[in-house]
């Protein structure tokens, strides 16, 4: 109960907004099973460690990622080479290649870890097809929520690609929060993390501005914790991070004492915190451990070591474009219209299989339909001459556009 408490009060007065504990709870409340399956595999990181945590050289891990960029307006169909830029931003963070690690306290500098886990853009999808590792897809959704929509096709999302063998990134306007992600355990469909288009890539544009919210994110994707276990003075499960009251935000200096931590005090420079993106430097040997345990044999990410995702191709086929609708709005045709009219729904294939209704000007029904395509004929043609109106509704939207027969 304290943890959810804790989390409202970050989302009012904190600055970073990641929603992976409220998340959880929302997908556990609805399917309590699912805490079955994340017991077990908490039981299997607490009595697996990767090689590398027994001082042995490992082969680095690399993940192929797919991201899904979800964009309404044309400005927030962010391009390729920010997509390169977070990626980047991945590597040079999870390999300890990041030039600020200055920054770390000096009490603090030998639990600094290179993780030995890289990440590369998929160059082949599941249907065996050359793919850039990106997916720039139209929505008429303007802002999505935790409600996961973001992640199906069939709510005007996209669908993740094999979750054993891609880490999905869904890119898009999201409502009150910058972050959000699965944790090992969850519903395959489910699998993947999410990002505002506001914190995405190395933009040098803001406080979250250098590719740290995915850093974040990807954490928990792979096990980690927040830094303070989501509760005041909780633990994250990791014996090499302090233990701490809360969340920081800003981006502090000096020591600052919780939980009867010091003389250290909290680890606000590590990835797991909501320090801001100049402040955020590190991932400790301990979440290291942790992280690489779920690549070990039976742990739940061990089929990446397998994944094809950054093989090559297999067929010749190219995926087809998404290409934006022509418009952004219903449009009927030709008006007046004496014969046909033509409704174009193309900009929102939801509106298939809803009622659209034809109205004369005293307000009946003349004609029912049932909408069975995104651009439907509708046959007008034993209508008297006059005004009418075209209607259809669905969940938070209606249509409502005045034509003239002849």
């Amino acid at each position: 109960m304290g943890g959810v408490a804790l989390l409202s009060i970050g989302f009012l007065f904190g600055q970073k907004q990641c929603g992976s504990f409220g998340y959880q709870n929302q997908l556990t409340q609805a399917d309590p099973s699912i805490l079955v399956y994340q017991k077990t595999i908490e039981n299997f990181l607490l009595a697996h460690t990767f090689s590398s945590a027994k001082g042995q050289q490992v082969k680095i891990i690399t993940i192929p990622v797919i991201v899904h960029i979800l964009y309404h307006f044309p400005g927030e169909n962010i391009s390729d080479d920010v997509v390169r830029s977070q990626v980047s931003a991945l590597n040079r963070d999870f390999r300890k290649q990041n030039a600020d690690t200055t920054k770390i306290p000096s009490v603090f500098k030998s639990l600094a870890a290179d993780c030995g886990i890289e990440f590369r853009l998929a160059t082949v999808d599941p249907e065996g097809r050359s793919t850039p590792g990106t997916i720039h897809k139209y929505t008429p959704i303007t802002i999505w929520t935790m409600d996961d929509k973001i992640k199906s096709s069939l709510e005007m999302g996209d669908d993740p690609w094999d979750p054993k063998n891609y880490l999905n990134i869904w890119v898009g306007s999201l409502e009150s929060l910058i972050g959000y992600s699965s944790i090992p355990g969850d519903p395959a469909n489910k699998d993947g993390i999410v990002i505002s288009n506001s914190a995405f890539g190395i933009t040098n544009s803001g406080i979250y501005d250098q590719g740290r919210t995915a850093v974040h994110e990807i954490g928990h994707w792979l096990g980690l914790r927040h830094l303070w276990g989501d509760a005041d003075c909780g633990d994250d499960g990791i014996a090499d991070t302090p233990m701490q009251q809360t969340f920081t935000n800003g981006c502090p200096t000096g020591v600052r004492i919780s939980c009867d931590n010091g003389p250290n005090g909290d680890m606000y420079m590590d990835y797991m915190d909501f320090t801001n993106d100049d402040c955020l430097v590190m991932f400790t040997e301990g979440q290291k451990e942790r992280m690489l345990s779920l690549f070990d044999p039976g742990g739940p990410r061990y089929s990446f070591l397998s994944s094809n995702g950054l093989g090559l191709p297999t067929t010749e086929e190219t995926p087809l474009p998404n290409d934006d609708p022509k418009w952004l709005h219903v449009k009927i045709y030709p008006n007046p219209a004496h014969i046909n009219l033509t409704v174009n729904m193309e900009f929102d294939p939801r509106w298939v299989g809803k009622e659209l209704v034809v109205l004369n000007v005293s307000g009946q029904v003349v004609i029912k339909k049932i909408i069975t395509s995104k651009t439907l004929e509708v046959d007008i043609s034993r209508l008297k001459p006059g005004v009418y109106f075209l209607t259809a509704e669905k969940a938070g939207d209606r249509i409502r556009e005045k034509f003239v027969k002849f």
